[in-house]
């Protein structure tokens, strides 16, 4: 058994590239000296300089690859009468990376977060973590892994994990770069009536309930890159629900916070409370119900959760307000989609396209960003963030909607325009010296505005694959409503449809979400970042990028610095609480019109894992704790 090392909370300082280089180029030196055990591997991985010479550039890589076939063809899967055999997936296919220019090399200051060769994972909660390693231990790959923490947080991460919801994934193997959207479809009969009626009910009710996703997306995203039996990966978590799990302080916290809609659930009142106080951290909790679920699906794949005693139960939990039905369950398809793909200062991003407005908004704030210097000083970095997030808010309410409302020619016309914002900064221009009024650019009857309870895990194994995902049940514990002898928590994502604007409630498509797994890549090293929090995980996700390219930032830092979320409605700066900006540049932001707002603690729940030559990383924010991984 290999040990496992793991994350060091340290302290690490923001490192400044030198003159003449590039800060990426110059955080390079930074890595190689850093004096941990892992410091060797990196060496020989990058090669060591010649005697008194200085590292200050690298020969550029080769242009990627030409594309290769897209569809690549299942793995073998070792025989095992608890796996069911993967059925054949009608999904269209994603394209392998399209032929670019060379790309500079990926090459960060990574400040010491764990690091490896034998693999990384890294996610919110600990015991799922642990999981997602243990299935890298025993020779799975980094999809395994994944799909493996991603059922695990189901279990130890109720709140955002989940069965009963949905979510979005990228994977990266070898030259192709594939999206997996698993979101959930609204219920065939859904309309603008029962929607309203739900609204009114706060979305607590089994009519604000989606067709959960999230099972179809990992048995997909299994057939096509797993390595390992389906049914050895399910079994690990299966044992873990029924064993039992121990309650971290972050979920004790969670149950005070929605004591009151939870203690309305029978099922929620006898899992997660006492005497109708909620458990407190440290108690173990044990989810025979749940390993139900997740035996039926072991044994029966995709069958065992969308039909058959699973789904009756799950459609029978909705009570008499619910709208979904057993076609429904039977009716769903976890979906291939083409990635939004863009070079960045030279580096290639790659993001979640369609049902995903996060990924179309991230693309927009990163191509309007290259119109500016690359290291303004504080004042007009949080600045220029703020008018470029405000522009790609709005690109979103007026164009993002589900794929399938859309014509072909519709979706290459609308692509093309997120990744040329020049029409837009054209006719909204961004003035260095005050911010735009949102009020100047739409009117003040549109927002957007999600549920922020999703989870992000990033995982990378020993051959250079690298999965990014990020699933949820929309609002905390989704809907309130678990499913009677399963103990499912559903989803509320019916509640994310708008009435003005494009994402309008329609019976069998799919909501707009602001989950936007990502990956920076060049032609062989990946980095893997993503983050939960509703609207605001564009803005936490460009932050990232903007910290790593421009500003230099190591990994540590860049998960640490503090966090901006720009709205629409209403029009004010959301700085977090718990870490905001100096009052300095707080000062200088009003003086430019900017409306300072203090209503979140913390911004997003960012991870980031990476394979840079040879060596895997990871790390996990500090916000919410979590555990980042790595197998030497």
């Amino acid at each position: 058994m290999r040990r496992v090392h793991r994350e060091k909370r340290s302290e690490s300082q923001r490192r400044r590239p030198n003159p003449g280089t590039t800060p990426l180029i110059s955080a390079l030196s930074a890595l190689l000296s850093l004096a941990i055990p892992a410091s060797l591997g990196c060496e020989r991985a990058f090669g060591a300089p010649p005697q008194g010479t200085e590292r200050s550039a690298l020969t550029p890589p080769p242009p990627l690859p030409p594309p290769i076939p897209p569809a690549p063809a299942p793995p073998e899967q070792a025989a095992s009468t608890s796996s069911p055999s993967p059925s054949t997936s009608s999904a269209p296919t994603a394209p392998a990376l399209p032929e670019t220019l060379p790309l500079k090399e990926l090459t960060f200051d990574v400040a010491a977060p764990v690091q490896g060769k034998g693999g990384a994972v890294t996610s919110v909660e600990s015991q799922a973590t642990r999981i997602g390693a243990k299935i890298l231990e025993q020779g799975g790959n980094a999809m395994d892994a994944a799909i493996a923490t991603a059922l695990a947080l189901a279990v130890t991460h109720p709140s955002a994990g989940n069965l009963g919801g949905g979510g979005f994934l990228l994977v990266r193997k070898g030259p192709v770069v594939r999206a997996i959207d698993f979101r959930e479809d609204a219920p065939a009969g859904l309309t603008e009536a029962n929607f309203l009626r739900m609204l009114e009910a706060g979305a607590k009710t089994g009519a604000a309930v989606g067709v959960p996703g999230t099972v179809a997306g990992l048995l997909l995203a299994h057939e096509h890159f797993g390595r390992l039996p389906l049914g050895r990966l399910i079994l690990l978590v299966e044992t873990l629900a029924r064993d039992g799990y121990v309650l971290s302080p972050r979920g004790a916290q969670t149950l005070v916070w929605s004591r009151a809609d939870l203690l309305r659930d029978p099922v929620a009142r006898r899992v997660f409370f006492q005497k109708d106080k909620p458990l407190p951290a440290g108690t173990r909790i044990k989810r025979p119900d749940l390993a139900l679920a997740l035996s039926r699906i072991r044994t029966e794949g995709k069958k065992g959760f969308y039909e058959g005693p699973t789904a009756r139960d799950l459609v029978k939990s909705l009570g008499p307000d619910g709208i979904m039905t057993l076609e429904d369950l039977a009716r769903y398809e976890a979906r291939f989609r083409e990635p939004l793909s863009f070079d960045f200062r030279g580096y290639r991003v790659i993001t979640m396209p369609p049902p995903s407005g996060g990924g179309v908004v991230l693309t927009q704030i990163l191509s309007m960003w290259t119109a500016f210097d690359p290291q303004p000083d504080d004042t007009q970095f949080y600045h220029h963030f703020a008018e470029t997030s405000r522009r790609a808010q709005l690109e979103r309410l007026l164009f993002v909607r589900a794929p399938e409302r859309e014509t072909p020619s519709a979706i290459v016309d609308l692509r093309a325009r997120w990744l040329n914002p020049s029409t837009w900064l054209s006719s909204n221009p961004i003035a260095p010296d005050k911010k735009t009024a949102s009020a100047s650019l739409v009117r003040p009857d549109i927002d957007v505005h999600e549920e922020d309870h999703t989870t992000h895990l990033s995982v990378v194994d020993a051959e250079g694959m690298a999965v990014s995902m990020t699933v949820t049940l929309s609002g905390s514990y989704g809907a309130r409503v678990f499913s009677r002898e399963t103990g499912i928590a559903l989803n509320n994502s019916v509640a994310s449809f708008s009435l003005v604007g494009k994402n309008r409630p329609e019976g069998g498509v799919r909501t707009v979400s602001s989950m936007a797994p990502t990956l920076i890549i060049d032609d062989q090293n990946t980095i893997v970042l993503g983050s939960p929090g509703g609207d605001t995980i564009p803005s936490t996700v460009a932050l990232l990028v903007l910290r790593l390219i421009d500003r230099g930032y190591d990994f540590r830092t860049a998960v640490s610095a503090p966090r901006i979320h720009q709205g629409l409605f209403p029009d004010g700066l959301d700085i977090e609480r718990n870490r905001p900006l100096p009052l300095a540049t707080q000062r200088a932001l009003v003086q430019l019109g900017h409306v300072i707002r203090r209503e979140r603690s913390i911004q997003g729940d960012a991870n980031i894992a990476a394979w840079l030559r040879g060596t895997c990383h990871a790390i996990s924010d500090e916000r919410e704790g979590g555990l980042a991984l790595a197998l030497p």
